[in-house]
């Protein structure tokens, strides 16, 4: 890593040494220090300049490490300087190039003047940390482990338990600062960071000269932290041209505005004041689920923040003009999600007509400002609807620079998700192929957002509330506002993409909220009385799912099985088990089984209520030709066992065990027909589907009305009937596709090799599924 800049930024500002990213850049700085150079603040520019120019003229402080997985071709002598401008919590209509009805932006809306607009620029994330780890790698922030801000909301008690967040975008990823210092660049990083602390900061991912919250002070209670930053890059600017550097130049400058808490502006505040004191009374704000949306600009101190910020961007393009970059300099404005508008009470701002606002996924939260600036390269006063998002600016900066990465994109982690809008900001084309676009956000927010995902399809945009067990379809092209949810009048597309969502959220391991049915304590034990290698008795056997944390059995037992169901019922009482339920193999007159009478008069006896899950005879279904009168069959022998089941209190649940009457559209046609019974559903086993998987998703949601338990082991296609689950393929999947159909009812786990110990298996089962799930707070 170049260490020259890392040197000069403490030497002009005279800020604090952090960490030095070369040995050599550390000895000579503490050298200089020894002789008092290092804080020469006081002094005039020019005296630094000078000092700056000595140190770029010395050699031989190492080469950039050539390590990181990606390696980019130096860049000709005609390469723009870059800057690169965020801003904080901006929503998409708060400039007045966007059409804001209270904000003014004329240094803005003059850079816009000078580029390309974009209407339709989302972020990848609705809050801050995952979108700012997708600008700094190319991809999307599930893939770097940064899925909420940092360091999150941990969830409470009676909310679903959400996945760990990253703490720090990982030292392995290779971020925008190194691509570019490997491509020639010098880079300097200033202001909001948020993307890791010590070991972890700008220093620490490519950036040489840092400036940061600790120089520049606490942002949320003096405005004038932001003069300071672009102070710092003025300081830069001279700096260079006095040392006539002939490397260009990155500059990544974070502001903190408009972000909360919202400040008094000096220079604004009364013009804002005045303009909303003629707007009259607020609208009531919009109630979006459990929060308020605010529904009209007219936060006096937020429109005075947002003119400040304007008046920063104005300083950083006038630094460019002073020196001379302006016309060789290529300047990107953006915002790292959408304006803060919807909280427990409303926010500051309102991003109408885009619904909701940061945090959450409707567009409001996700909508931003996106403008590209290069004189002689870009039109000026152009607009693009190209559809982008915020990991596509990556290998675009590195296009309009003329780097070339070269990235295995078969190897991770470096493999880039963005694509180049090169090819739109010079006019060569006026669209991408079409692209459909993921968002996953599994935590808990400030803005009330509870966990769920989102996925935008040309003009279609679902939106899935794994919280609410709960999704909604919006065409975006007749309905931009979200406020007509057409899922109910279009079930197959709803149907088509939650399945593209759930295989999108399986290829990048995203990590989901846990529903309670997930929990160990409510996951049911299956197929370990008849299957386990040491035979457990009744009471061993209620010790060890204690032991294990759970709290639930199905109870799969053999005739050698039945002088123990006292002892079972008395042990699984004893330990506080449930006995979730009973298995029972049927005839097709169970009011004449003597099998099935011995199970409910025992049942009764022991005052005992639970599902029974029958499995009819398929072989003697099988003698019925027509298939019509067999479905009605299996239905007349259900609903007699349903009704002796009634009488005792018990439901019945029609048990999958292969074969015809296994098969999902038969027991969905067999439920049909007793739809007068209220205590029979579907009990089904991924087990014994193996012949289904391909028609699952589909078959999944014709028997949710009707599942009384879905249970679960390792899956894969044309693989073993039984493996651990998390070992099989389609594990994650599956679990994305209960997750899609919100199934909030009783899961199983099981494992019927008798070989197995059944403590070890159920063991090696919760293991998986725990990797599966990921690491929860």
């Amino acid at each position: 890593m170049n260490a020259k800049l890392v040197l000069c930024q403490s030497l002009i500002l005279g800020l604090p040494w952090k960490r030095c990213p070369t040995p050599k850049a550390g000895t000579a700085l503490r050298g200089l220090r020894t002789f008092g150079v290092g804080h020469l603040f006081p002094l005039r520019r020019a005296v630094c300049a000078v000092l700056f120019a000595v140190l770029v003229s010395c050699g031989g402080w190492g080469a950039v490490p050539a390590s990181w997985g990606a390696e980019l071709s130096p860049i000709g002598a005609t390469a723009p300087n870059v800057v690169f401008i965020l801003a904080d919590d901006l929503g998409w209509r708060d400039l007045s190039c966007y059409g804001s009805p209270l904000c003014e932006t004329p240094h803005i809306d003059a850079l816009a003047a000078t580029g390309m607009r974009f209407t339709n620029a989302y972020s990848a994330a609705s809050i801050c940390s995952p979108t700012r780890a997708s600008l700094m790698t190319g991809k999307h922030p599930v893939r770097t482990g940064v899925t909420d801000y940092i360091p999150g909301l941990k969830s409470k008690p009676e909310q679903m338990r959400t996945p760990r967040t990253a703490r720090q975008l990982a030292l392995e990823e290779v971020t925008l600062g190194e691509m570019f210092q490997q491509a020639g660049y010098e880079t300097m990083y200033a202001g909001k960071w948020h993307l890791g602390g010590v070991g972890y900061e700008p220093p620490d991912q490519g950036f040489d000269v840092y400036v940061g919250d600790r120089q520049l002070g606490p942002h949320g209670r003096d405005w004038t932290v932001g003069t300071r930053i672009t102070a710092a890059f003025d300081e830069f600017v001279t700096a260079r041209q006095a040392a006539e550097a002939s490397a260009p130049f990155l500059a990544y400058l974070s502001f903190h505005e408009p972000h909360i808490p919202i400040l008094e502006y000096p220079e604004h505040i009364n013009h804002f004041q005045q303009k909303v004191a003629g707007l009259g009374e607020s609208p009531a704000p919009r109630a979006e689920r459990e929060g308020r949306t605010r529904m009209r600009q007219d936060d006096a101190a937020y429109g005075s923040e947002v003119a400040g910020l304007d008046d920063l961007v104005g300083q950083v393009v006038a630094t460019l003009d002073h020196a001379g970059l302006r016309e060789e300099t290529l300047i990107v404005f953006y915002s790292d999600n959408g304006g803060l508008s919807t909280k427990s009470q409303p926010g500051p701002t309102s991003n109408l007509p885009l619904r909701a606002g940061k945090g959450w996924l409707y567009e409001g939260g996700l909508r931003v400002p996106l403008l590209v600036s290069l004189p002689g390269k870009i039109e000026p006063a152009s607009v693009s609807d190209q559809l982008t998002v915020s990991y596509d600016l990556v290998p675009t900066l590195l296009d309009l620079v003329g780097a070339e990465v070269s990235v295995n994109n078969a190897l991770p982690p470096q493999a880039l998700d963005g694509r180049s809008l090169q090819p739109i900001l010079l006019g060569d084309v006026e669209s991408l192929p079409a692209r459909a676009e993921y968002w996953h956000y599994p935590h808990y927010h400030g803005s009330t957002w509870a966990p769920g995902a989102a996925m935008r399809d040309g003009d279609w945009k679902l939106i899935q509330f794994d919280h609410y067990g709960q999704v909604e379809l919006y065409n975006l092209a007749e309905d931009p506002s979200e406020t007509k949810d057409l899922a109910a009048e279009h079930p197959e597309r709803v149907a088509d993409m939650q399945q593209r969502l759930a295989a999108w959220q399986a290829s990048v391991g995203a990590r989901f909220a846990q529903p309670k049915n997930l929990a160990v304590e409510e996951l049911v034990a299956w197929c370990i009385v008849p299957f386990d290698a040491s035979r457990r008795g009744p009471e061993a056997r209620a010790q060890m799912l204690q032991e294990l944390g759970l709290r639930k059995l199905a109870y799969d037992w053999r005739e050698e099985h039945v002088a123990t169901w006292d002892a079972e019922i008395d042990a699984l009482a004893a330990h506080d088990i449930e006995l979730t339920a009973f298995w029972c193999s049927s005839s097709l007159s169970p009011g004449q089984d003597p099998g099935t009478q011995r199970i409910l008069d025992f049942l009764r006896r022991r005052q005992v209520t639970t599902q029974l899950w029958v499995m009819l005879p398929d072989h003697e279904l099988s003698k019925i030709d027509d298939e019509a009168e067999r479905v009605q069959r299996a239905a007349l022998a259900l609903r007699q066992y349903a009704e002796l089941a009634g009488e005792i209190g018990c439901q019945v649940g029609l048990y999958n065990h292969g074969g015809w009457i296994g098969r999902p559209e038969i027991m969905v046609r067999v439920m049909r027909e007793l739809s007068d019974l209220d205590n029979l559903g579907i009990v089904y086993n991924l087990h014994h589907a193996h012949g289904e998987l391909d028609q699952f998703p589909t078959a999944l949601r014709a028997m949710l009305p009707y599942l009384m338990c879905v249970n679960l082991n390792g899956t894969t296609v044309g693989g073993e009937k039984i493996v651990t689950l998390g070992e099989g393929t389609l594990d994650a999947e599956i679990l994305g596709w209960l997750r899609q159909v919100q199934y909030s009812g009783p899961i199983g786990i099981l494992d019927h090799r008798g070989q197995l110990d059944a403590k070890e298996s159920l063991e090696m089962n919760l293991t998986g599924l725990r990797a599966l799930i990921g690491p929860v707070e």
